[in-house]
């Protein structure tokens, strides 16, 4: 049931000029080599994090699950150390869980794990397209109105796959849309709860464009459909009835209207 309008990409894509100027402006890398060091303040990421971000095995350190997030910057291409053994890198891995598309009923496609996922655990990136604050404007109005918003419905006309990143900091704030409607990853499909069991995290990887890391928010098991909340600081309850089901469902989606 999977549709074929869209393009599968395992890295962030864009064809705007200053997206692309962004991607090649690089972050220095550490080197650290092959001493396993990051996953601590002598690595020049980790210490650039203000502190570490992963736990030694893997998982997404408690400290980050907090409202006000401090920066993770992840090791990259540009870092000396072995991609195979560092600690500080999540976004260049491949899935590690069986992760299946399946059709949910009133709510169409979702997402379901086929293998136990643990609490704090990587599951995947929302990859799509960065596209600009007006682009994604022009592309919200020109979906059907009354469509739900749920990853289940396969007319790109009607579905709305935008992400929009907002980040404040004392000198400003700024602004980042990923659109997974005509390139994405299986993270496309994933649904909205009212009580999800993945958390979104920002991170950056070798550049200041920000990138939406999926963990899990509890321990998983085999079968359950993964989601995360669609809502941000910025959002207000739309019009649109939401069906996740939960006990404390705001019965409407979140809309973000900056």
């Amino acid at each position: 049931m999977e549709p074929t309008h869209w393009t599968c990409i395992d890295m962030p894509y864009t064809e705007e000029e200053y997206i692309l100027d962004v991607m090649d402006d690089r972050f220095m890398g550490c080197d650290c080599g092959d001493t396993g060091s990051c996953s601590s303040s002598d690595c020049l990421c980790v210490r650039l994090s203000l502190g570490v971000s992963y736990t030694p095995s893997g998982k997404l350190a408690t400290s980050l699950t907090s409202p006000h997030q401090k920066p993770v910057l992840e090791c990259h291409s540009e870092c000396s150390c072995k991609s195979n053994i560092c600690t500080n890198r999540m976004l260049s891995r491949k899935i590690k869980h069986n992760l299946q598309v399946f059709d949910t009923g009133n709510r169409g496609l979702g997402l379901m794990t086929k293998t136990d996922i643990c609490k704090g655990e990587f599951v995947c990136e929302y990859l799509g397209e960065l596209i600009s604050a007006d682009a994604a404007k022009a592309r919200l109005e020109s979906t059907t109105p009354d469509a739900p918003q749920t990853a289940g419905n396969t007319s790109s006309s009607s579905m709305n796959y935008l992400i929009t990143v907002n980040e404040y900091f004392t000198s400003g704030s700024s602004r980042w849309c990923i659109d997974a409607r005509r390139f994405g990853n299986i993270a496309r499909f994933i649904n909205h709860s009212c009580q999800p069991n993945l958390v979104s995290l920002v991170c950056r990887a070798g550049c200041d464009v920000p990138r939406v890391a999926l963990f899990a928010c509890r321990d998983i098991a085999a079968g359950e459909e993964l989601s995360f909340s669609y809502a941000s600081p910025d959002s207000v309850l739309s019009t649109k009835p939401c069906l996740c089901g939960a006990k404390d469902c705001k019965l409407f989606l979140p809309f973000d209207v900056t």
